[in-house]
């Protein structure tokens, strides 16, 4: 009787958890598409909202690490003023918490350039996304430049 209980119970948390932990990990990605049209929009002070007051940014273009939310304006505006947009690629997701979820992928920076062919700007990313009060933020960015593949 106690194996069939244990069975039983080892079965739902394999067909219960996973669709949960899937359905976080979506909610998650949902905040960095988010993230990626609030940038693409340049609405600078969206942006800064999407990020929790204690959050630490390695930005792409950064020399150093940004955790106040002035600073982050002062980046993003720069951001936004040379035109970048980003496109967001393949990325994975692994949920650390109920309300903590990583996530990590690549992204393409453009900009116009004087020749009207726009300068690409292949990156790679790292988010840590945690729900506050009912909505997904990001506690930690990294960014950084793609490195090209060995020859």
């Amino acid at each position: 009787m106690i194996m069939n209980v244990l069975v039983f119970a080892l079965f739902a948390v394999a067909v219960v958890i996973p669709p949960a932990l899937a359905d976080k990990r979506e909610d998650a990605y949902a905040g960095v598409e988010r993230w990626s049209e609030a940038f693409n929009s340049g609405d600078v002070e969206q942006i800064v909202r999407m990020y929790t007051n204690d959050a630490l940014v390695l930005g792409t273009l950064s020399p150093g690490m940004t955790s106040k939310h002035d600073d982050l304006r002062a980046y993003f505006k720069a951001a936004a003023a040379a035109q970048f947009k980003v496109k967001l690629r393949d990325h994975s997701a692994v949920a650390l918490a109920e309300d903590a979820v990583a996530i990590a992928g690549f992204y393409d920076f453009s900009r116009p350039a004087a020749d009207a062919q726009p300068v690409v700007v292949p990156a790679r990313f790292s988010f840590v996304m945690v729900k506050k009060d009912g909505i997904w933020k990001i506690a930690h960015q990294h960014s950084s430049v793609r490195p090209k593949s060995p020859q």
